[in-house]
């Protein structure tokens, strides 16, 4: 693929600039990123960035059109993507489109014979009620089913996609033009692992973005009676969303400020380091409050054991019990008890140290430069 063109809706990171990165880093011809701000971004602008050779040619912005209807910002997104497209006057080899949306942005672009093939990578599955509106969710569903249906490619990020498509939509396997499984990776080699010996020995690390359904809210109300069992505990909670002040409330109402450090990062690398310095990390998604993460592939699970540091989840992605199998996590319930004892328990030197090694070695199996290059 010499001439490729990525399209998201994004208000964090997420794999469309791992996968822009993997590109530049090749010195493709041409790689052209744009990018559309998410409803619960602080604008409503859209960007577009083309790379020559791995390096930048053209940087376009579109106006803020926040607070405009919904309706005006996708006209709004499909024209600026029309333009750039156009105004590059490249002939485009394939369109990775990251949701439904941008996939029909790329049909479009096809339409005009500027874009040869369709790749629809959906990094998540809402079965039903994304939206409050009826309208809004027959909008939503349609679009995606004409993208599964209509790209030359579909790649999921979880195997249970395609289970869950059948099963709401009755989409087959053999509906889609071609399908792969391309996972969440990590960049391997650009995070540096700390040993058992070298952590934070008393830390636990969140990441992620702070929503109720994510569970931050069972550790606060575990804290009291971990540092009864360890006085030097704390509890790191990286990230940001509408939840945060309810949480910061919560972790005044339970007079714990001393143990718990709400931190906002926005580098990757920056990221990376501070969770490999911690000594557990934590992923305790509630079950009756999961809309997505049941069929999707959590970015913080791999994350974690990406940077070597071993996992305690709920039983809700769909590799939760492998990697328990696997040795680098253990499965955990919403129960402040379990939740207790599993945190303390890891922190053991010898078990941390076992957990730390399994996770390292269970990672070099969805390194992105082992995904991109298998894949491309």
């Amino acid at each position: 693929m010499s001439n490729v063109i990525v399209i998201s809706h994004k208000s964090n990171t997420q794999p469309d600039d791992d996968l822009v990165l993997y590109l530049k880093g090749k010195k493709e011809k041409n790689v052209m990123h744009i990018t559309h701000a998410f409803s619960d971004s602080p604008n409503r602008v859209s960007t577009c960035v083309w790379y020559k050779d791995g390096t930048s040619h053209k940087v376009w912005k579109s106006g803020d059109y926040e607070g405009y209807p919904e309706a005006t910002i996708y006209l709004k997104e499909i024209i600026f993507t029309l333009k750039c497209i156009l105004r590059s006057k490249i002939y485009w080899d394939t369109c990775v489109c990251m949701d439904g949306l941008c996939a029909l942005y790329g049909m479009l672009g096809r339409i005009f014979m500027r874009v040869k093939r369709i790749v629809y990578w959906a990094i998540d599955f809402v079965p039903s009620g994304r939206f409050k509106s009826k309208t809004k969710n027959f909008i939503y569903k349609s679009i995606n089913v004409l993208g599964y249906k209509k790209a030359d490619e579909m790649w999921d990020l979880s195997p249970r996609m395609v289970e869950a498509r059948k099963k709401f939509l009755g989409i087959k396997l053999e509906d889609y033009k071609k399908h792969k499984v391309v996972p969440y990776g990590v960049w391997i080699e650009r995070i540096k692992k700390y040993p058992y010996e070298e952590c934070e020995k008393n830390t636990l690390v969140f990441m992620g973005h702070l929503i109720e359904k994510q569970g931050v809210q069972l550790v606060l109300q575990a804290v009291p009676q971990i540092v009864k069992r360890n006085p030097n505990f704390k509890f790191k909670v990286i990230g940001k969303g509408r939840y945060k002040d309810r949480l910061k409330q919560m972790v005044s109402d339970l007079r714990i400020e001393r143990y718990v450090n709400f931190m906002e990062i926005e580098e990757d690398t920056v990221l990376e380091e501070e969770i490999a310095k911690s000594c557990v990390a934590i992923a305790p998604y509630i079950k009756n409050l999961d809309t997505w993460t049941y069929y999707a592939d959590p970015g913080k699970v791999k994350k974690y054991l990406g940077c070597g540091v071993p996992v305690l989840l709920t039983d809700i992605p769909w590799n939760a019990r492998e990697i328990e199998e696997e040795g680098c996590g253990k499965i955990i319930s919403e129960d402040l008890n379990v939740i207790v004892d599993s945190v303390l328990g890891l922190m053991d030197g010898d078990v941390n140290q076992r957990f730390r090694d399994s996770s390292n070695k269970y990672a070099k199996s969805f390194d992105y430069q082992k995904i991109f290059s298998e894949l491309i």
